[in-house]
């Protein structure tokens, strides 16, 4: 038997913003610049995904001279939260999560941005290879949200999928994806003892690439299976002793938060077998399981880390991290030889140089391009057009990118500038009538740099 349900109209706009991470917050504050009629539609009650619901902080440096950021809003957020003391460092790469919320949120409200928080993506609805709407579920039930411009910024390709594109997913090798991790906050920590703890270490275990910055203000230290880090051997003595397991070893990071004077931030726990961000039952397990982990690695802080006797667990997030799902096919796609080879395009909408970063429970591999008069490659907007549909593009870790590429560019700083340009071209092609696979998208990276976006010179 058929049943047909026919779905009222519950809200339309020119550009519909599908996805409320930190791509797509920019995809809607740049379009907001010329169109005043542009949607968020987000799944959970706040803008910023994974760096804010997934507490990923802080940004990863381009690896290039003068980190520029490809972004004006980038600078722009930047110098808001350094005001408030909620962000440091050029283009306030360190920050605090639940600042960078509200940060967002004041932004949108103040450039007329609509948010439409708790709804979720389930089908997208289209004319031939025109999207015409998405179907959206919430307590108002199923409904539909009309728009002009859709720009996919789900994370994992949600829109372009259900719109029909084709995608790669995984390690071409393995047809695995990269590890997921659930990262938290512990507060409740004397860290001036815990820094002086960190140094005895470096000092009594002879190494010094786990700990840069043994001081409270600024505290960072790692750990891993492979090679010398300065915490490494109480890691091993509480494995022997059943108090953690191997996988906490694998990859362990500890950053410090501006304007939080007892807390730390934990890049883990990692997991390496349950990896697909697109199974729900796989992602509803990596949460029970990383709280779990969440607390044992407690414990062992508490009896081995001198300044934690008092500590507790802030935050946990809210969604897991996730490193790589899937990438859709776009106009072009960046190959990994592309991105080794520092490729250069006339399109070009970002650049980097931050090393291929792919992580695994035997190995985290960092490849470095070597360095000539020009070390980074580009990001170009072709990237962004979905393929095969007229009105769609996709920003953020899901552009089109081949698996090793997608390593490098999955950091925050071209995400952010994805986005931005995203924003740009859409309220461009409304403006001038055109088609976005008709862009120029040189002209979208000039327009970038007048609002005042930085790019080195090509």
């Amino acid at each position: 038997m058929t049943y047909t349900k026919v779905l009222k109209l519950f809200d339309s706009a020119d550009i519909v913003v599908c996805g409320g991470g930190t791509a797509g917050v920019f995809v809607a504050l740049a379009a907001a610049e010329k169109c005043q009629n542009v949607l968020i539609v987000e799944q959970f009650g706040s803008l910023g995904g994974t760096a804010t619901n997934g507490l990923v902080t802080p940004i990863m440096s381009s690896h290039m001279s003068g980190n520029p950021a490809c972004s004006y809003l980038t600078k722009k957020l930047a110098e808001r939260m350094k005001e408030k003391g909620t962000a440091t460092r050029q283009n306030g790469s360190n920050f605090d999560p639940l600042a960078l919320k509200l940060e967002l949120e004041e932004m949108c409200m103040e450039a007329g941005v609509k948010i439409l928080y708790h709804t979720f993506i389930a089908d997208v609805i289209k004319d031939g290879n025109t999207v015409k709407a998405i179907v959206v579920a919430n307590k108002a039930g199923l409904t539909l949200i009309e728009g002009k411009i859709f720009i996919d910024a789900t994370g994992d390709g949600d829109v372009s999928v259900l719109a029909g594109a084709k995608y790669g997913k995984g390690n071409p090798e393995t047809g695995k994806n990269q590890p997921v991790s659930l990262r938290y906050i512990v507060g409740g920590i004397d860290k001036q003892t815990f820094a002086n703890f960190t140094a005895e270490h470096i000092a009594q275990n002879k190494v010094s690439d786990g700990q840069t910055n043994p001081d409270s203000t600024n505290y960072y230290s790692a750990v891993t299976n492979n090679g010398a880090w300065a915490l490494s051997d109480l890691f091993d003595e509480a494995i022997a002793k059943g108090e953690l397991v191997y996988e906490d070893k694998c990859y362990w990071q500890v950053f410090s938060l501006p304007n939080r004077n007892d807390t730390l931030a934990f890049n883990n726990p990692e997991f390496f077998d349950e990896v697909d961000a697109t199974d729900p039952v796989q992602m509803s397990h990596i949460q029970s399981l990383g709280k779990v982990a969440i607390a044992r690695q407690l414990r062992f802080y508490k009896k081995y880390f001198k300044g934690f006797e008092n500590a507790y667990i802030s935050e946990i997030a809210s969604m897991v991290g996730v490193r790589e799902s899937r990438n859709i096919v776009c106009d072009h796609v960046i190959t990994a030889e592309e991105l080794l080879q520092k490729s250069k395009f006339d399109d070009a909408i970002s650049q980097s140089n931050y090393p291929v970063d792919i992580h695994g429970k035997q190995l985290t591999l960092k490849y470095v391009p070597p360095v000539d008069d020009k070390p980074y490659y580009e990001i170009p907007y072709r990237s962004l057009v979905v393929k095969g549909i007229d009105n769609l593009m996709v920003v953020g870790r899901c552009l089109g990118a081949e698996f090793l590429a997608e390593s490098s560019l999955r950091v925050q700083l071209s995400v952010r500038s994805s986005g931005e340009a995203a924003g740009i071209a859409a309220s461009m092609a409304l403006s001038e009538g055109k088609n976005i696979h008709a862009l120029d998208g040189a002209e979208v990276r000039r327009e970038m740099q007048r609002l005042g976006a930085d790019f080195v010179n090509r």
